[in-house]
């Protein structure tokens, strides 16, 4: 989305832990945005856009996160079928289960989802071996064309599972974010329809 005439662009840079076996339990960060929202004084933005780069900051390597999440040597275990996960979200509501958020959820403004998985024959080794992976974006644009009015901070929610990589597991991660937004003036309508979205479910 190119960048209105009103519009702002924020960023922020989070991190997170990834433990030795490849996961990260449930976690937010915080976009602060009290210098453009307000209840009191009517202050809100409208969030046009989001959007997300994983990086890796391990030696080695150049900051990318590597498509493939899990290791290939899982193959050798004899384990024919190895999934990995990947889930970041946008919020205004702080939620405790990572498998209650999705695109209906209550006051969720973007989902992106990225999976990859490793297919052997079973046997020892690695002969048969399939690997895939894929990555979808339930966008802002696609949710909310007009914006997603917002007068709190945001949270940015994240967990991964089973993400073997050497690159990745045992290590700490970051996650970037940009919002492109217009800052508006919030009226008792725009706030009723707030309180109605959050109590859609």
């Amino acid at each position: 989305m190119a960048k209105g005439a009103n519009d702002v662009i924020l960023r922020d840079r989070l991190q997170f832990d990834i433990d030795a076996n490849g996961d990260t339990s449930l976690v937010y960060g915080r976009i602060d945005l009290s210098d453009y929202v307000s209840i009191v004084e009517n202050k809100g933005l409208a969030i046009k856009e989001v959007r997300f780069q994983l990086r890796t900051t391990g030696v080695g390597n150049i900051g990318v996160f590597p498509n493939l999440l899990s290791d290939l040597s899982v193959a050798a275990l004899g384990q024919n079928y190895f999934e990995s996960y990947i889930k970041i979200f946008a919020t205004t509501t702080a939620y405790e289960l990572i498998q209650d958020v999705g695109i209906a959820s209550p006051n969720v403004l973007c989902v992106f989802e990225k999976q990859s998985f490793v297919l052997s024959d079973g046997a020892p080794g690695i002969g048969g071996l399939a690997v895939d992976a894929y990555e979808h974006m339930f966008g802002t644009p696609d949710l909310h064309p007009e914006g997603y009015d917002v007068v709190t901070d945001l949270l940015i929610g994240i967990s991964l599972e089973g993400c073997t990589n050497d690159d990745l597991k045992s290590t700490t991660a970051e996650l970037d974010v940009m919002l492109i937004a217009e800052p508006k003036k919030i009226t008792q309508k725009d706030l009723t329809q707030m309180l109605t979205q959050a109590q859609d479910l």
